[in-house]
């Protein structure tokens, strides 16, 4: 749920002590007794607690991107962000409709079909819901006209000085497209250090 303070030793520790048993008991935890526990003083209560909080009007795409479904990356998250207003429609897509948005195939739209379709999938997501997680989407108007407007990009690689998120949000704001994969509709490949797959499927669309 991309929340600050709260990493995987933490969620172990909660689990382990019967403090934390699913994704929304996150949003009830105890704290009257995890602030008895050695190491959670005063500020570092504060600080997860505001952590938590602040997740539950986290974008989209994040909360997409963090439920796990299977073959779903960020930039397919973000996709599937920008297609629904509520998360919940995604419950009424067929696997066609889903194939209609981009880079998502066969697999990636089956693996999203049966996540939708699974009634304690979707009762976890209301569960969310009524604890306050925002489900539906704030779409931000997507930048027109800017200086990369209708262009295509894909990273690969380690970037030497943007983190690859930062380097594709700046893309975004100056209206550009992020896609995940490679085709003959890419406008750039910007490949970084250790650079994969992707940029031999370019070398051979170039040829």
């Amino acid at each position: 749920m991309d929340i600050r303070s709260f990493g995987e030793a933490n969620v172990r520790k909660f689990y382990d002590m019967d403090l934390l048993k699913d994704i929304p008991g996150i949003y009830t935890l105890p704290f009257d007794k995890i602030k008895t526990l050695e190491g959670f003083g005063e500020k570092s209560i504060t600080n997860l607690q505001a952590a938590i909080e602040a997740s539950k009007q986290q974008p989209l795409h994040r909360l997409i991107y963090a439920l796990g479904i299977r073959y779903v990356g960020e930039t397919t998250a973000k996709t599937l962000a920008h297609s629904v207003d509520h998360l919940l429609q995604f419950a009424d897509f067929t696997e066609e409709q889903l194939q209609q948005l981009d880079d998502v195939g066969v697999k990636v739209a089956g693996s999203i079909h049966e996540f939708f379709h699974n009634q304690d999938n979707l009762q976890l997501l209301r569960q969310l819901e009524a604890l306050g997680v925002e489900l539906k989407n704030k779409k931000k108007e997507l930048t027109t006209g800017g200086n990369l407007n209708g262009q295509t990009f894909v990273f690969t690689g380690s970037l030497a000085r943007l983190k690859r998120s930062e380097a594709e949000a700046m893309v975004e704001e100056n209206g550009g497209k992020i896609t995940s994969g490679v085709s003959s509709k890419l406008n750039y490949l910007v490949v970084g250090e250790d650079a994969g797959s992707k940029l031999e499927k370019a070398k051979k669309y170039r040829a």
